[in-house]
């Protein structure tokens, strides 16, 4: 049989990839295709709940009605969370923890509240050992990322778009990985996502508003500037946290870090757009971007603060445009819809 490309990147490069999705169908799916884990959030948790409802009827149905509003959106989340944490139990099991989990978000509207993120992190993980804390590269998240590397508990940061984050969560992760290997816990994976189509979306805002000089070429390779050049930093400074390219938009965005000791979070849709193209199996990490494509990039002021090291503090981590855009769709169409799912209670959230 001949190999996909998901095949040769798996057995041939040290790039692997996860599913991002909550659909059980698409979990399956993804497996066969070598997935080895499954990123999931509220948006995706609630789609799962919209479009396979008689999956999930029995489990929500048996949770209790009398539950408040966030306490209701975290045990549903617990049921997507759950399954697909089944489904990989075996792979985390084989590869010592380092793959095979699935990943589960902290409630975005605690996004600036440490306290409150360490403790429902603290919960979560109890729902399984391959149960990964997913949580957004604010600096209160950078906080709570030291905490759990010292508990030996997985972690992903997410809604992480710059370099500065990127680097801020690693540093954390190893003075948390320090602490927790003087107290003879061994630490556990820590994935650093680099929302690639996110940042360029983004960047394709700003760059009409201010009528910039970039073509959509140069737009759609700043997420990819972005992720190289962390991936390169964090290689030179050897970090062990794993960057995790996502909000993938083309085959491109994945084939231009093909090679790297990456994990890729990729939706179905992607999936068969790379099977489609089947692209050449070739390495692209080692591809440096065209220096125009970024000289040009650099008129933006927005892309300058994603792709500097410093160009971005930690207190300006949550106040960074796009980082407010995803916590707003995050809370909006996902842990808000959750939070009165299938309930009787009413929701204050918008008076």
């Amino acid at each position: 049989m001949a190999q996909t490309y998901f095949d040769w990147l798996s057995y041939q490069t040290p790039t692997r990839w996860w599913h991002d999705s909550g659909s059980p169908d698409e979990i399956q799916l993804a497996r066969s295709r070598g997935a080895l884990g499954v990123t999931t959030n509220p948006v995706l948790t609630y789609r799962t709940f919209q479009n396979e409802p008689d999956f999930w009827r029995e489990q929500v149905q048996a949770i209790s009605g009398d539950l408040e509003l966030e306490a209701r959106a975290e045990a549903l989340l617990r049921l997507v969370a759950v399954y697909a944490a089944s489904q990989f139990k075996d792979v985390f099991q084989s590869s010592g923890g380092r793959q095979g989990l699935a990943l589960g978000q902290l409630n975005p509207g605690r996004a600036g509240d440490a306290a409150g993120m360490l403790a429902q992190a603290r919960r979560i993980h109890a729902w399984g050992d391959n149960i990964a804390i997913k949580l957004p590269a604010t600096r209160s998240g950078v906080r709570v990322v030291e905490e759990l590397a010292a508990e030996g508990i997985p972690v992903c940061a997410t809604l992480n778009v710059s370099v500065a984050q990127a680097l801020a969560v690693a540093e954390a992760y190893e003075r948390g990985a320090g602490r927790a290997e003087k107290a003879g816990i061994r630490p556990a994976l820590c994935l650093v996502v680099q929302q690639v189509g996110r940042l360029d979306d983004y960047i394709r805002d700003v760059a009409h508003d201010m009528q910039a000089a970039v073509s959509e070429n140069d737009v759609i390779h700043a997420g990819l500037a972005v992720a190289k050049r962390t991936y390169a930093l964090f290689e030179e400074k050897g970090y062990r946290s794993v960057i995790m390219p996502a909000g993938l938009r083309g085959a491109y965005h994945l084939t231009e870090m093909a090679g790297a000791k990456v994990t890729f979070s990729i939706t179905t849709r992607v999936q068969d757009m790379v099977l489609a193209a089947d692209p050449p199996r070739e390495t692209g990490i080692d591809k440096p971007l065209d220096q125009g494509l970024i000289n040009r990039l650099c008129q933006i002021p927005e892309f300058v603060r994603a792709y500097e090291p410093d160009g971005l503090n930690p207190g300006e981590f949550i106040t960074y445009g796009v980082i407010q855009k995803l916590l707003s769709q995050f809370t909006e169409t996902g842990w808000a819809p959750l939070e009165t799912y299938n309930s009787t209670k009413k929701s204050g959230r918008w008076i």
